[in-house]
């Protein structure tokens, strides 16, 4: 199945899970981690599962528990129930996932390499999650050293940059420079100070 790729900014909206087994419940903390406000439900839902951005609900399913999400999952282990969570949830206009049921999937999660904002998605559109996971660990091992804190920087320096030349094609120069091999030597030797010291010079040549 071709997939369209995307990064989704999921702070502050809700996401409903329903089935709380293991695969709910590596959603739900997925989920929590990325800022969403996540409603877990499940008649049969441990009592450890609470806190901030988290809401555990020991009921059984409804269709009104998902007005207002932006995202559901269903991860029960009832084949019928998630085939009417999937209805419901595209008839609350929300996206839906249903675990190991590819067919009946708006979107699928990716397996995931992260370092900080740097973030390396692999998917297969459902056809193998394990070979996503293969692929991902792959990934992760070609991570560079301290990429997450260099992306950071990077952002610090993008700003500074775009505030001193309103020449955009200035920028995309200074900017592809920064964040190639020698941007990435300037920050492991120097910090956010060294990129940016490497950022004046390059704005200076440019």
């Amino acid at each position: 199945m071709k997939t369209y790729p995307i990064m989704l900014n999921v702070a502050g909206r809700l996401c409903v899970v329903v089935g709380a087994g293991p695969v709910g419940m590596r959603k739900a903390k997925s989920l929590v981690g990325a800022g969403a406000t996540v409603r877990l439900v499940d008649p049969d839902a441990p009592d450890g599962p609470r806190g901030r951005g988290l809401e555990c609900l020991r009921r059984a399913y409804d269709p009104s528990l998902l007005a207002g999400a932006t995202l559901v999952f269903a991860c029960t282990d009832d084949a019928h129930l998630n085939a009417r969570i999937a209805a419901d949830a595209r008839s609350a206009g929300a996206l839906v996932n249903v675990a190991d049921d590819p067919d009946h999937c708006d979107f699928f999660t990716a397996a995931v390499a992260e370092d900080g904002n740097v973030v390396v998605a692999v998917g297969t559109g459902g056809a193998s999650p394990a070979l996503a996971a293969s692929l991902k660990e792959k990934l992760s091992a070609c991570l560079p050293e301290r990429v997450g804190e260099f992306a950071a920087a990077l952002r610090h320096a993008r700003r500074h940059v775009h505030q001193r030349t309103p020449d955009a094609e200035r920028r995309r120069h200074v900017l592809g420079k920064l964040a190639g091999e020698i941007g990435y030597k300037a920050f492991l030797e120097g910090g956010v100070e060294g990129l940016m010291r490497l950022a004046e010079t390059a704005l200076e040549e440019s």
